[in-house]
């Protein structure tokens, strides 16, 4: 099984000012992600407000990014949905897309299942609509609170999900981080959700790592990354801090919508967040850049073998 290794951004949802999705700005955020040196990305998923869109407009923007990739960029789809027949349609319809490495979903976070059997019955229907694309389980409990041992589900998923091919660990059990990757002999390709302790992820053993702040300063990943690979832990601390405090000066305006606006001040107007998140107005981003300038943030919102 080809693993994901390197940078996978969660992209935000573009959108024009009336709160309709901006289609056009998908082919200049693909170059920006490539001069950055992101290797795929994850779309509509939680960072993408992928749930607080319609199926329409989620198959809209899987068509434009899959039309918009020119190379080996990885696209991974989220077709999660708390009904499991929108799930499967979102799922087929991913399936039928030129560049899709990948499908994914959230378990289902309304009737939620009542143990991981139930959750891998919904899954298994999911896979089935896109027989021969790669699936990986979503998991990110904090926002759906459905939260099973994830070794368990691979051990069942393996046995009834024949495209199961890892999951996408958005959570902070590092213990079951770290058996999902030995199960099997690694056999699975477990990629890792929490950027600002990417370097726990690193000492565990992952790889593959997908996160929204990738957009916003993926410099001072591959900054850790350089630093671990050589094994100056020393550096990779010292830097982890620095993205946890990056996220810590955002998160003070409501992450999500907050984070979507520092992309505008990055040259990247992704435009308006869509209810429930609040978008951030124009005293707060300009309060939030000030912060932001305090720092040397800006000095890693690229990389700086592209800088230079």
């Amino acid at each position: 099984m080809n693993s994901i290794e390197g940078l996978v951004v969660a992209p935000f949802t573009p959108m024009k000012e009336d709160g309709s999705i901006q289609l056009d700005m998908i082919p200049p955020l693909y170059e920006h992600y490539r001069e950055q040196k992101i290797v795929g990305a994850f779309i509509n998923g939680s960072t993408g407000e992928g749930l607080s869109l319609t199926t329409r407009e989620r198959k809209q923007l899987a068509e434009k990014w899959n039309e918009t990739i020119t190379d080996d960029f990885k696209l991974l789809i989220h077709v999660g949905h708390a009904g499991v027949e929108d799930a499967k349609s979102l799922g087929k319809h991913a399936a039928q897309l030129s560049n899709v490495t990948g499908i994914s979903t959230v378990g289902p976070f309304y009737r939620k299942p009542a143990d991981v059997g139930g959750l891998v019955d919904f899954c298994q229907q999911v896979a089935e609509a896109a027989p021969e694309v790669p699936f990986y389980y979503y998991h990110i409990p904090a926002l759906t609170e459905v939260n099973f041992s994830m070794v368990d589900f691979l051990a069942e998923g393996s046995e009834k999900i024949p495209m199961l091919s890892g999951i996408k660990f958005s959570n902070y059990d590092y213990v079951d981080f770290s058996r999902c990757l030995e199960f099997a002999d690694g056999k699975y390709d477990i990629m890792f959700g929490n950027d600002e302790l990417m370097s726990c992820g690193l000492i565990l053993g992952a790889r593959g790592f997908v996160g929204s702040t990738y957009n916003l300063f993926p410099g001072l990943y591959h900054e850790i990354l350089a630093a671990y690979e050589r094994g100056d832990l020393s550096e990779v601390r010292r830097l982890q801090r620095k993205s946890m405090e990056f996220v810590r000066l955002i998160d003070q305006y409501e992450y999500g919508g907050a984070a979507k606006g520092v992309m505008k001040l990055l040259g990247l107007d992704c435009g308006p967040a869509r209810l429930p998140l609040q978008t951030i107005d124009a005293g707060e981003l300009t309060a939030l850049e000030k912060k932001l300038r305090e720092t040397d943030f800006f000095s890693y919102a690229m990389d700086k073998a592209v800088q230079d």
